[in-house]
């Protein structure tokens, strides 16, 4: 269970870090708002900045369905399976 919980947790860190690193470029319009990091990204104006926005939402998803996979999916799916082949006996 350890290594599952350590698994979520590096993926989440990861994940983390590549979303507050494209979203302080490109969701911080400028430091005097109140809101930052959560702005609507501005229109691309060029295929890196599309790939960047693009990044910075895959980073964000994988920072919220990586731990999700790790530490109650795999794990439920173990117990139902645990539990099927102890009612199968």
């Amino acid at each position: 269970m350890a290594d599952e919980f350590m698994k979520g947790f590096a993926i989440s860190m990861v994940g983390a870090l590549g979303w507050f690193f494209f979203a302080g470029w490109y969701r911080t319009p400028s430091f005097e708002q109140i809101q930052q990091l959560t702005v609507e990204p501005p229109e691309p104006n060029g295929i890196y900045d599309a790939v960047a926005i693009f990044a910075s939402d895959l980073f964000f998803w994988l920072m919220v369905l990586g731990p999700l996979t790790f530490w109650v999916i795999i794990p439920a799916l173990r117990e139902l399976r645990r539990s099927r082949a102890d009612a199968s006996n």
